[in-house]
């Protein structure tokens, strides 16, 4: 046979052999894109066949052709150095991953110096708005940049993230320090300003800029490979017979010959790792992934045109005839020819770039994927035609290229059909949206829009008919006690530009409210004729310290106590919860001006709610309980802070008595009062000075400044406001016991300012008020209080009363002229206080005041009765030098406070 009729059939041969190998892997491969090996345009002619070159693809661009033909003749060893091959393996990759890494900076119009990639800048393009003006390349050597003075080969670098499972990765663990000792540098570098930087965070912001955008797409791209893999192996469409491809040769060219599987299983060199082979790179293999980025499109891609090579001549080898034997890639000797005309395994990895050693995504979707396919097996239906039949043309070998390759024939790999076919049955399914037959959706749905809808306006409420509200509250149906109450309340927080809602107008409404409390509060009307108990005062700081514990108990939930809502209610509102809600009611009319003079004249108004803040008696220790069967402890607290700002708006139009002596009812209320508003004043643990009240109140900062406790400043407003007129005073002084009246003294004269950080406090506006009501009340305590409490208060060692008093008058007189003026009328009251302290004689008792002259006009009328001298018994006697020569010489001494200051000295 001439040599032109063995070429020929050579060429048959090895179309027919590539064929098969095509149809028994569907879908084709990827891997030209990212480093992989291209099925159309093979860049290695020692993996290329005949075909190929035949056909007239050009491995190597033209211009690369006369070098190509002088290594030809410079590498005539027929054993290549393995040292040299994985130098020049190394150096391609490491071409191709920077090609790659300008592409992608190319393609976000920031094109990556060509000093760094070897490529350079594109036409047009002006080098000084590069981003990476600033950025430190080595001038020796492409790929490398300087990083405080060390060079970093970026193509290690990214080996090295490889390694570590990515940049990604490395950056979320913080394991970059754990790259610095290969790149020589130290845990902290210093940066141009003279400051100092963590290497890590540097060489990982140095990654990130450069080597980012290329992992990013290089994984996009392992991803799409990873996906098309699973595709075709899961697909239910059968394989035609004899067109599988052979193991091993996942990675090759679709027109790659299926002998070279043989060749695979046979290296020659024995350098060469078999596991390399197979197209999965193991975890030191991972810089390897690199190889074959000539695939990757490069700015400086230049069309090939097919042409033959120079001295192309038949013969018994025609490789040897193509000047393929001896042909070196990138420097490297290629393998020469075996016996049978086909070069041995070729030197290093090719992987498949859609696989990373030790990816856990990777790893799951193998897992599943096997663990469906173990499954599916025991469903498949078996085959009914005889199996493994054998293809005929799998038995044939390589083409004999003449007398000297027939010496030496390797048997072909028999391919088998396969004996199982995977079918896949899709069920169709309708998706259940409903639970027990409910649409949970729906009712969600319904939920949010119910729970997010907008608040009414109060036009939409309409015209409100008072009469019918009445009749509402009257009926005590529960829905129309909810109506009318919800109303009333919306009624009272409205408000016009003078005044709110005039409760005047509406007298049997208010009557119905005070009725439903009565009924729902208390079984039966009180006793009038009752005597009246001195039992001891109940401080509010008890209530709540009793509740405390109380709740602090195992299973305080669970236990029943009073004012808990009856079952036998049903839906009906607890009857706490009404009496709270008509206690708010009546709240918000008092903040109402013109009702101020209705509610002080009510003939049960402050019996009813009074009555609602009494608690029963009960002996020392015990737990307190209200009065009311109806209220529990915590509803106790809420009636009783209501009750006290009511009192608090009304107290001025507050008359206890209609005349003297008052009835007992009367007294009763008075005392209910007192008892109210000494709760939240006697406790003794509450009762310091206004620096520590403020200490308690927490800690004291430039932007807050604690004011005084709410509930005492309001039971302190309200008691100088009930107590301001003489009768009130009167009823108190006949209804309330010796000890409730020392008790409150004492208390006060505890928060008395003492000490100079006291009187710093006190300069503030909140607590200048709040000084001014404690001498308010002092004041109206020594008016009501009979000369036993008085000579008690006198005489007592330890409060040190005058000695108090006289330390207070001689600080706040002297005290600068231009803020004098804001204690005047604190320090007048506190010598009228003294005074009536040193007098020790019953306020109320006329009988031995002096009379006025028959004559009080003409001469002598301002000796006699205009000016009558001052007595006392000197209870300041003792401190001459500080009444006399300091406070008596201010220029800014009225007459009336000179005279009253001259009796507290002078005995007599």
């Amino acid at each position: 046979m001439d040599p032109f009729a063995a070429k020929q059939m050579a060429a048959l041969q090895a179309t027919s052999l590539a064929k098969a190998a095509n149809r028994s892997a569907p879908g084709g491969t990827s891997a030209s894109y990212f480093g992989g090996m291209s099925s159309n345009n093979p860049t290695r002619p020692d993996l290329s066949s005949g075909q190929d070159i035949m056909n007239g693809n050009q491995p190597f661009p033209p211009n690369a052709m006369p070098a190509f033909q002088a290594q030809q003749h410079n590498q005539p060893s027929p054993h290549p150095n393995p040292a040299g091959m994985q130098q020049s393996s190394h150096h391609s990759r490491k071409r191709s991953f920077l090609n790659g890494m300008a592409s992608i900076m190319l393609q976000r119009s920031a094109p990556l110096p060509p000093a760094l990639t070897g490529i350079p800048y594109p036409p047009g393009y002006d080098p000084s708005t590069s981003p990476w003006r600033s950025l430190d390349v080595s001038p020796n050597e492409v790929g490398i940049v300087r990083l405080a003075g060390k060079d970093i080969d970026l193509f290690k670098l990214w080996a090295l993230a490889l390694q570590l499972g990515g940049g990604q990765k490395v950056s979320a663990q913080g394991m970059w320090g754990q790259l610095l000792p290969q790149f020589d540098l130290q845990e902290h570098i210093t940066q141009p300003n003279g400051q100092q930087q963590q290497a890590a965070v540097a060489l990982g912001n140095l990654y990130n800029m450069l080597i980012g955008p290329f992992e990013s797409a290089y994984r996009k791209n392992m991803q799409e490979q990873q996906h098309r893999a699973m595709v075709t192996r899961t697909s239910s469409n059968p394989q035609v017979p004899g067109h599988q491809r052979p193991d091993g040769m996942s990675n090759m060219p679709a027109n790659f010959p299926p002998q070279m599987n043989a060749l695979q299983r046979q290296p020659s060199n024995p350098n060469m790792n078999p596991a390399s082979m197979g197209g999965l790179p193991t975890p030191s293999q991972a810089p390897d992934l690199a190889l074959g980025m000539g695939g990757f499109p490069t700015p400086q891609n230049i069309p090939q045109t097919p042409q033959q090579f120079p001295g192309f001549q038949g013969g018994q080898n025609p490789r040897a005839n193509l000047g393929l034997s001896e042909v070196p890639v990138n420097g490297a000797p290629s393998p020469q020819p075996g016996a049978n005309g086909f070069p041995p395994v070729f030197s290093g990895t090719v992987p498949d770039m859609g696989v990373i050693e030790g990816d856990p995504e990777t790893e799951l979707r193998k897992r599943k994927l096997r663990e469906s396919e173990e499954v599916d097996g025991k469903r498949v239906r078996q085959k009914t035609s005889g199996s493994d039949t054998a293809d005929p043309r799998a038995s044939l070998g390589p083409p004999s290229m003449g007398g000297q390759a027939a010496a030496t024939v390797v048997p072909g790999r028999t391919i088998r059909q396969p004996s199982r076919r995977k079918i896949e049955y899709v069920p169709y399914a309708r998706e259940v949206e409903t639970a027990g037959g409910r649409d949970l959706n729906a009712i969600v749905h319904e939920l949010n829009a119910a729970a997010h809808r907008p608040m009414r306006h109060i036009d939409e409420w309409g015209s409100v008919d008072i009469d019918a509200l009445t009749m509402s509250l009257r009926s005590r149906i529960a829905t129309e006690l909810s109506y009318a109450l919800t109303t009333f309340t919306i009624l009272t927080l409205m408000r016009g530009t003078m005044s709110g809602f005039p409760v005047t107008q509406a007298p049997d409404l208010f009557e119905e409210l005070l009725d439903l409390i009565e009924e729902l509060a208390f079984d039966e009307a009180e006793d009038g004729d009752g005597q009246l108990e001195a039992t001891r005062i109940i401080t509010h700081r008890e209530i709540v310290s009793y509740l405390n514990d109380d709740g602090a108990q195992p299973f305080a939930g669970l236990e029943t106590r009073q004012g808990a809502k009856d079952p036998s209610l049903g839906p009906k509102q607890r009857p706490g919860n009404i009496i709270r809600t008509i206690m708010n009611i009546l709240r918000n009319l008092s903040n109402t001006t013109e009702n101020h003079d209705y509610f002080a004249k009510h003939d049960r108004l402050l019996t009813v709610i009074l009555r609602l803040c009494a608690l029963k008696p009960s002996e020392k220790g015990a737990m307190p309980a209200p009065a009311s069967l109806a209220l529990s402890l915590q509803d106790l607290v809420a009636v009783r802070k209501d009750a006290t700002l009511i009192l608090v708006n009304i107290g001025y139009n507050v008359k206890f008595a209609a005349k003297m002596p008052p009835t007992t009812a009367e007294a009763r209320t008075a005392r209910r009062a007192y008892e109210l508003l000494a709760a939240y004043l006697i406790d003794l643990e509450d009762a310091v000075s206004p620096l520590a009240c403020m200490m308690q109140g927490g800690v004291v900062t430039q932007m807050h400044h604690p004011k005084p406790p709410s509930s005492t400043d309001s039971a302190l407003e309200a008691f100088t406001r009930i107590a301001q007129a003489d009768d009130n005073r009167q009823v108190f002084s006949k209804a309330v016991p010796e000890e409730w009246l020392w008790s409150m003294f004492e208390a006060l004269a505890h928060r008395l300012p003492v000490v100079e950080q006291d009187f710093n406090v006190i300069m503030r506006e909140v607590w200048l008020a709040y000084f001014e009501r404690i001498i308010h009340s002092l004041y109206s305590l020594s008016f009501l209080s009979p000369p036993s409490v008085k000579q008690r208060v006198k005489e007592d060692k330890r409060l040190r009363f005058p000695k108090l008093m006289l330390r207070l008058i001689k600080k706040l007189s002297g005290t600068p002229r231009d803020l004098r003026h804001h204690f005047m009328v604190s320090v007048r009251r506190a010598v009228e206080t003294v005074k009536l302290i040193d007098d020790g004689e019953d306020s109320f008792d006329t009988s031995h005041s002096s009379t006025m002259p028959t004559l009080s006009f003409g001469m002598g009328y301002g000796e006699h009765g205009e000016t009558r001298l001052e007595k006392g018994m000197g209870l300041l006697s003792g401190y001459q030098e500080d009444i006399t020569m300091g406070i008596m010489m201010s220029s800014d001494l009225d007459d009336m406070m000179f005279s009253e200051l001259a009796s507290l000295v002078r005995v007599g």
